[in-house]
């Protein structure tokens, strides 16, 4: 029951975000990553069960387990997408981020599933644990599953240093609690297969990857907020220097307009600004030098982290 309702709270989280976020995600090319991030989230958490019966989902598939491989996939491309959410550069977009490293991983999850596991029987949502009990090829992909997924809550654990300071932790606390959750799981498994399975171990794995998936879905929509109020400050402050331009006369920057970066056009519009009080000799005054000074304020911000 706990673990229904983490999964539940996690997917109503991320579907909010989903929802919430599809704005900027229309008008913001770099807010897409991190709005992939939750679909890819939201759609993995559905093949848990809780909303869609698993019958239903897998016999889609032909009925023979093979939602397990799909949530495992979707599950290790979702965190990393949340990764490059926190990381990736200003100008980053979903096609042009490095796409090799997840589809390496998913390649080997399904080379490992298919050779490992030729028989799957029918659809049960502990299908990797209790086969495990009498089979090694269970064994053999639960582990290299869960090593997959604990080697990207490493990554996340690692690049959480560069997130924005009010999310950090919350993807660092996840990325903990999923590496653990993997790791325990690992263990049950072994114990499972070749010794004897222990229940307090069996029982580590719902609690501790869920919750880190809660701790990491909570990062993304707190940072989705924060990034929201950069770029509704920066549009203020764009806002304001704009009046400022056509008010001291300068003279508009072609093509300034289309670039849909708002960062780019604050730059360009506060360099253009200031350049023209020189050329013409025509001191700012405080109010406007003020306004520069918020604008420069802004501008060399923590820049790290997810941004719009």
């Amino acid at each position: 029951m706990v673990t229904v309702l983490l999964i539940d709270a996690a997917l109503v989280a991320l579907l909010l975000l989903v929802v919430g976020r599809a704005r900027a995600a229309r008008r913001q090319p770099r807010a897409r990553i991190a709005w992939l991030a939750g679909l890819v989230g939201a759609i993995a958490l559905l093949t848990q069960g809780t909303v869609i019966p698993l019958g239903v989902l897998d016999g889609v598939l032909g009925g023979t387990n093979i939602l397990k491989l799909v949530q495992g996939v979707l599950t290790m491309v979702a965190l990393w997408l949340g990764i490059q959410a926190g990381i990736a550069p200003v100008t980053a977009r979903v096609s042009t981020l490095r796409w090799r490293f997840p589809a390496l991983l998913a390649g080997v999850f399904a080379v490992v599933f298919f050779v490992a596991l030729p028989e799957r029987g029918s659809t049960s949502f502990r299908f990797i644990e209790d086969a495990a009990a009498t089979s090694t090829g269970a064994w053999v992909y639960g582990v290299v599953h869960m090593a997959g997924i604990a080697l990207v809550g490493v990554l996340l654990c690692v690049s959480a240093h560069v997130s924005l300071p009010g999310v950090r932790w919350f993807f660092r606390a996840g990325a903990i609690g999923i590496v653990l959750g993997c790791v325990s799981e690992i263990a049950d498994l072994t114990l499972t297969r070749f010794f004897a399975p222990v229940p307090i171990v069996s029982a580590l794995f719902d609690p501790l990857f869920y919750l880190g998936v809660l701790a990491f879905v909570i990062g993304i929509f707190r940072a989705s907020r924060v990034t929201g109020r950069i770029r509704r400050r920066g549009e203020a402050l764009l806002e304001d220097l704009g009046a400022v331009a056509r008010r001291r006369g300068v003279a508009g920057l072609p093509g300034l307009a289309d670039d849909p970066l708002v960062d780019t056009r604050l730059h360009a519009l506060r360099v253009a600004v200031e350049d023209d009080a020189i050329a013409t000799s025509s001191p700012l005054s405080a109010q406007e030098r003020e306004l520069l000074d918020d604008v420069d304020a802004h501008l060399t911000r923590r820049s790290t982290g997810a941004r719009p």
